[in-house]
């Protein structure tokens, strides 16, 4: 009886039309809000939580107590919440948080039934993931809990997209507004899960609709995390946090980026989980080895570090991707982005001045880089000599180029200083945000109908702000050796070109070209620790001594192995070719920092 009188509402309140609605924005990182029985906030609480973005209907409020009625979202039916603690909203009249929202298209009876209706965001929450220990990582991940944005659970598999079907599909197109409510998703027809690249699972699902419109696509492409064990989901969800940008971006970016990107149909993610989804549009790529199109046409999709696939080289499509990078830029610096993007998106500190007196590496982590160049160099010299450029491979060279990175290591907070601008008249005109990892992997290309090359972009699981010079070297570290020896300057210049066009300050391209130098051996000096991930994937005893051409399936068939050996070959190369330790030691010269650290 005592229970039956908590949860009773009082009579008037019962069947009011009228009755005040709420929307609960707090909980995002605990799986939603707590519920007690009853007003007292000694009652006993619910094993479940009330789901971060549910709708409740108001039955009788008391102060910062509310007693509810569960309208959508997970979680107890009825009982009683607090709707702000220390200040923080924990739950808010549904008319305040959706005011900046558009209005559901389907309640627009002047909209063309054959054009796409608005999409409506929720209101942007700033969430701050919890840190997970790696061995939490398994059960996290097994349980099933509503995103942090949209408030609804979500399949993070190909198993549980099969089980949770067309009526959840429905469901999350409804709520993102992109398929109208008196429309719905009948059937999935198929469903491939596959590995591609390094950031998770992918899945490509065959649809149908109710009724068919041109807007919606039949064929979708899915992101998802990589499977919980291993290290693979800890460093992509945990320690780089690659899904969070990735999903804020395409619930709220996508439509202010001045480039074509993949139509996104539902994204969100849960802090408590680290499970993630993004549901976007499928590309219709041209098949693999296709010479012709027409316009409009999208080319193969062409995989990294094989440029010898890009009908000239590569030089063209690098180009493109610098235009893109620097116009993105632009519109972050002329306030063209999101109204919130710098919420979303935070400026790191401005650096003003270049700090002096800095000790370099102390013995362990000498003794640690040593170590790991040490094994590049065995690894490149001995285990895949036979595929690597003499000029690289050669161990006296080598030996001297251990040293050199080691003296460039002693001054990363220096080098980080300048990247970010230091010692200019205004540092943050070197720092945006844009696309961090436009390689060719990540872009798609067709040709307008005045046969200009024209790029969309794709995976912005890296997106923050960061100095410019770090996208463009993420960029066309990708391109072959002579493309980058030969192009590197017009790359550049495309970059600071489109950049000051758009919007963005006209930067000095001396100093650009100092920073993308620096930023190269940064690089260079970054990548020994892969090592690991090529032994990983390529036997080093049992596999490498009969590779003896790059074209074996061994290393450029398996994605891991092509991209590290790759890395390594082409940075060693400009490393040599440009003479990278020659214009370091100018530019300490230049910054008056010390030639040699203790």
């Amino acid at each position: 009886q005592a229970r039956a009188r908590v949860h009773s509402p009082p009579p008037s309140r019962a069947s009011d039309p009228m009755a005040a609605t709420w929307e609960i924005v707090g909980g995002a990182d605990k799986g939603g809000i707590l519920v007690r029985e009853g007003k007292d906030l000694k009652s006993p609480a619910f094993t479940d939580r009330l789901s971060t973005g549910a709708m409740i209907e108001e039955l009788f409020k008391e102060g910062d107590r509310l007693q509810y009625r569960l309208k959508t979202g997970s979680g107890p039916k009825e009982g009683w919440i607090s709707v702000r603690i220390s200040g923080k909203d924990l739950a808010v009249p549904a008319a305040a948080a959706n005011e900046a929202e558009d209005p559901p298209a389907e309640d627009d009876p002047n909209r063309d039934p054959n054009e796409a209706p608005s999409k409506r965001p929720p209101k942007w929450r700033k969430v701050d993931p919890p840190e997970i220990p790696f061995g939490e990582i398994v059960e996290r991940a097994k349980k099933s809990l509503p995103g942090d944005y949209y408030g609804i659970k979500f399949p993070h598999d190909k198993d549980s997209i099969l089980k949770m079907g067309p009526q959840w599909l429905t469901q999350a197109f409804h709520k993102t507004g992109v398929l109208p409510t008196d429309n719905a998703v009948t059937k999935i027809l198929d469903a491939k899960e596959f590995v591609g690249g390094g950031a998770g699972l992918k899945c490509i699902i065959k649809v149908e609709y109710k009724i068919d419109r041109p807007y919606l696509h039949k064929e979708l492409f899915i992101k998802l995390p990589h499977k919980p064990e291993g290290s693979d989901r800890y460093f992509v969800s945990c320690m780089w946090n690659h899904d969070r940008p990735e999903t804020i971006f395409n619930i709220w970016l996508e439509s202010y980026i001045p480039y074509k990107v993949p139509k996104c149909y539902f994204a969100d993610i849960c802090a408590e989980t680290t499970n993630f989804i993004v549901i976007t549009e499928s590309i219709a790529w041209s098949p693999k080895g296709t010479k012709e199109f027409k316009p409009g046409d999208v080319e193969p999709a062409y995989d990294k570090y094989m440029d010898w696939e890009l009908p000239d080289g590569g030089p063209m499509y690098y180009h493109a991707c610098c235009k893109a990078l620097g116009k993105i830029a632009a519109y972050h610096k002329a306030g063209k982005l999101h109204p919130q993007v710098n919420d979303m998106f935070p400026m790191p500190p401005e650096c003003k001045e270049m700090p002096k007196g800095l000790p370099g590496m102390n013995a362990q982590q000498r003794k640690e880089s040593t170590a790991k160049i040490d094994g590049l160099i065995k690894f490149v010299s001995e285990t895949a000599k036979a595929v690597m450029p003499p000029e690289v491979a050669d161990k006296e060279w080598l030996e001297r180029w251990k040293t050199q990175a080691l003296h460039f290591l002693d001054y990363q907070i220096e080098v980080q200083c300048f990247m970010h601008g230091c010692g200019t008249s205004n540092p943050s005109d070197y720092v945006v945000l844009t696309h961090n990892n436009l390689q060719i992997d990540n872009a798609y290309f067709w040709h307008d109908d005045d046969n200009e090359l024209q790029v969309g972009l794709l995976d912005w699981g890296v997106l923050a702000c960061g100095p410019l010079a770090n996208a463009v070297q993420g960029c066309i570290s990708g391109a072959e050796y002579k493309v980058q020896l030969e192009n590197r300057e017009d790359f550049l210049d495309t970059v600071l070109s489109s950049y000051a066009l758009y919007g963005g300050a006209d930067l000095d391209e001396r100093r650009f070209k100092q920073m993308s130098d620096l930023q190269l051996m940064g690089w260079a000096t970054g990548i020994i620790a892969n090592v690991a991930q090529v032994i990983k994937h390529t036997h080093p005893k049992k596999e490498w001594p009969e590779i003896k051409d790059w074209m074996d399936e061994r290393l450029v068939g398996r994605f891991q192995t092509r991209a590290h050996v790759s890395q390594f070959k082409i940075a060693l190369q400009l490393w040599r070719e440009l003479d990278l330790h020659h214009n370091f030691l100018e530019w300490l010269q230049q910054e008056g920092l010390p030639m040699k650290k203790a």
